[in-house]
């Protein structure tokens, strides 16, 4: 890990923002922060799983297929 990313600030998500959790890859609507950890569910419902917040980005914008 670079110095840059160690000393930057986790981004914070507002509520029902669709984010990505870079540790596994998933994408999903950001809930809350209890205990600091985010708390995001999947986008068609499902159970919470949690994120620490620097694993936590803005989701990437979906690709135009139609290219």
């Amino acid at each position: 890990m670079s110095t840059r990313q160690r000393n930057a600030p986790a981004y914070r998500p507002q509520a029902g923002e669709l984010v990505l959790d870079r540790r596994t890859g998933r994408t999903g609507i950001y809930m809350d922060t209890i205990g600091g950890e985010h708390y995001l569910r999947p986008e068609g419902g499902g159970r919470e799983w949690t994120a620490e917040p620097h694993h936590v980005s803005p989701a990437p914008e979906p690709c135009d297929s139609a290219d």
